[in-house]
């Protein structure tokens, strides 16, 4: 079970950073950077996995293909920019990490701009 390695893998890091954290706090950032890549590279495998799956669920859909990529980029920047923020928090940068989801507020918002616009449009040619 991967869940099990990875749950390995973090307690170690968060133990391994609150012991350091007393030592030297810069060190303990850098435990906690580390382990949050070293969790990363470890689900990155299974990014192929999905990436097929939606392939497979965008050649199956006809009526979607003009919205479907929309959605993937709106899902990507909704997790890098999780991910960012909550390391920036991690690094006791709060501001930055709240900076970090407000310009990914702003990405997502102008990226479901051609949706919006097909709705508006086709709430207009519904309604007389």
């Amino acid at each position: 079970m991967e869940i099990l390695k990875i749950t390995a893998i973090a307690l170690t890091g968060v133990m391994t950073a609150a012991l350091m954290k007393s030592v030297n706090k810069d060190i303990s950032v850098y435990i906690v950077f580390a382990t949050v890549i070293i969790i990363f590279v470890s689900v990155a495998g299974r990014l192929a996995d999905i990436f097929g799956f939606l392939e497979t669920i965008y050649d199956s859909v006809a009526y979607g293909r003009t919205f479907f990529p929309v959605i993937i980029k709106v899902l990507a920047v909704a997790y890098v920019t999780d991910f960012t923020a909550q390391l920036c928090r991690d690094a006791g940068e709060g501001a930055i990490g709240s900076k970090v989801e407000l310009a990914g507020k702003v990405i997502i918002f102008y990226l479901s701009m051609p949706v919006l616009t097909a709705i508006l449009e086709l709430i207009g040619t519904l309604i007389p």
